[in-house]
């Protein structure tokens, strides 16, 4: 009786959408999460990129350095190498700003030095090295500028991991789809495995007061009896399908899926038709791979100019300026300062290398030609990927409209072979083919609006283009990685 009244008070099902699910898909699952720690990993990599170009302080300092050795020496008077005791202490200290300058690769460097020296032995002396202010440069001339590329490649790589996290949460979407529709269809089947044991039920009690007047044979009524044991067995496997589908949605959603809830099945959107050339326009535009092949062709033309300029001749410039002082106090290491001057012009060619440096320069050529063809073929593979979407997508809405048309159908004939069956004007065979119409009807209609929704999110993660609202996929970046 207690079970009785629990149930008659249970509350009935809400109904969720599928925008419901997906929403909660890009909340709780957990390959939302990983989406997020990826961009956080190239987001953190951009950072890295932005602060290189600006200037660096460091500061390094040995204050106690104690060395206590026998070293070898040479004796003036004696004119020979003796071994003697040396015992000195010796404190060290350095600051310096660096700035890389990315148009010419130039590294500027200003630092300032201390140094105390303390000899213990035979005698003793302290004497300082003053450095108070430094300022020089490093220019190659006919180097590689990795600052040069870096300012490249690093803004495409981060653009490519804003798109990349948008296009992951498309693939989110697709998962969801699955699994959202695979539980819709698997609840549809128990509402019509639960219609079909009532109305086995009810034809089975209708079948036994004909066949006590004689109306029917043995045989259709032991059939009857079999559709009820078949009906009964039917609700049960699909019971557990049901409970198996909404439990493998429940894992994916991370146990946000609330209790007591079914699904209500999307409608389609009337009458949209995405244009080929909009969706590959904004494709170009918007798709990661693409801005990936922009940079692979960017990362062969820097290989490229790096083997060439890293084999043939090298010139650099290194220049520096500064005050210096030496002395016996601390005091006076810091006054009467002296310049200290140099400037250094690097060259180096090579003369003979039998060909390995042009073979370098021929391999980085050839791969810069590779990467080119493949450009090229990989986006011809792409635009004919999205016109094929497009094109699938476009013609899908009627296919929809002729699954559910033909469910409807199937429907309103599986009723009225019901009244003739209990009319005695068909028998038990057409009865249960015209059922077997019915259910495979509406199945396919659920496999149906799949396939359209299904296409739908595939061409939206091409184009990473919102086609419903007519606006571009954006991301508030700012708050991806508060959570």
């Amino acid at each position: 009786m207690k079970s009785q009244n629990s149930s008659s008070l249970q509350s009935p099902e809400k109904k969720v959408s599928l925008n419901d699910i997906l929403n909660l898909a890009n909340k709780n699952s957990l390959d939302a999460f990983k989406a997020k720690r990826k961009y956080g990993v190239n987001y953190w990599q951009y950072r890295s990129f932005k602060s290189s170009l600006l200037p660096k302080i460091d500061f390094e300092a040995r204050p106690f350095t104690f060395n206590r050795a026998l070293v070898e020496r040479y004796d003036s008077q004696q004119n020979i190498d003796v071994f003697r005791q040396q015992q000195n202490l010796n404190s060290f200290a350095n600051v310096s700003i660096n700035q890389n300058i990315r148009t010419t690769g130039t590294s500027v460097f200003i630092n300032s030095s201390f140094n105390r020296l303390k000899n213990s032995g035979d005698f003793d002396t302290e004497s300082y090295n003053a450095t108070p202010i430094r300022i020089g440069l490093i220019q190659p001339l006919m180097a590689f500028n990795r600052f040069k590329w870096e300012h490249k490649t690093a803004p495409l790589q981060y653009q490519k991991a804003k798109q990349d996290f948008i296009y992951e949460l498309q693939t989110i979407n697709l998962k969801t789809v699955d699994l959202f529709f695979n539980w819709a269809l698997a609840k549809k089947k128990v509402d019509i495995a639960k219609e079909n044991k009532v109305s086995a039920e009810r034809l089975f009690k209708i079948g036994k007061r004909r066949y006590d007047l004689g109306a029917i044979e043995k045989n259709d009524l032991l059939n009857l009896e079999l559709d009820v044991y078949n009906a009964t067995t039917s609700l049960t496997q699909n019971g557990q399908a049901l409970e198996k589908a909404k439990a493998a949605l429940k894992l994916f959603l991370r146990d946000g899926l609330p209790d007591n809830v079914a699904p209500e099945l999307p409608e389609l959107i009337s009458d949209m038709q995405i244009d080929i050339d909009q969706a590959t326009n904004l494709a170009h535009t918007n798709n990661p791979d693409i801005i990936n092949l922009k940079l692979k062709k960017v990362e062969a033309s820097r290989d490229l100019d790096k083997a060439i300029k890293d084999n043939r001749f090298d010139l650099s410039l290194n220049a520096s300026y500064g005050l210096n002082q030496r002395a016996n106090t601390f005091r006076d290491a810091y006054g009467n300062l002296l310049d200290q001057q140099m400037v250094s012009v690097n060259f180096s060619i090579p003369i003979l290398d039998w060909g390995e440096r042009r073979g370098k320069i021929k391999t980085a050529r050839m791969n810069k030609e590779v990467v080119d063809i493949e450009f090229q073929q990989e986006e011809d593979t792409f635009n004919q990927d999205i016109t094929q979407k497009v094109m699938e997508f476009n013609i899908q809405k009627e296919l929809v409209s002729g699954a559910l048309k033909t469910s409807e159908i199937a429907r309103q004939s599986y009723k009225i072979t019901e009244k003739r069956f209990l009319s005695a004007r068909v028998d038990l065979l057409n009865l249960t083919s015209a059922r077997k119409a019915w259910q495979s009807a509406t199945e396919s209609y659920i496999q149906s609006l799949l396939n359209y929704w299904k296409l739908y999110y595939q061409v939206q993660q091409l184009t990473l283009y919102d086609f419903i609202n007519d606006i571009p996929l954006k991301q508030d970046f700012d708050t991806v990685l508060e959570n």
